[in-house]
């Protein structure tokens, strides 16, 4: 049987400390900072850990169900 399940991520943290940086418009450096919780974008980050972690569930339950891991 398919196994289906939700995933939920709380959004990430960006750093509050202001930081150099350029500005390339204006060629010039500038001072960064960053208000509030800002990521473009975390999804490709966080797809390849959650089929890591789904992947130990399933191995932990089929070792836990037989007592040893079986190959097909």
């Amino acid at each position: 049987m398919p196994i289906i399940f939700r995933v939920a991520i709380k959004p990430t943290p960006s750093i509050l400390k202001e930081q150099d940086s350029v500005d390339i418009a204006l060629m010039q450096n500038v001072k960064l900072k960053v208000e509030g919780r800002h990521d473009a974008c975390i999804v490709p980050r966080a797809v390849p850990v959650v089929e890591a972690v789904t992947a130990i569930g399933i191995l932990d339950l089929l070792i836990e169900k037989d007592g040893y891991i079986w190959m097909m």
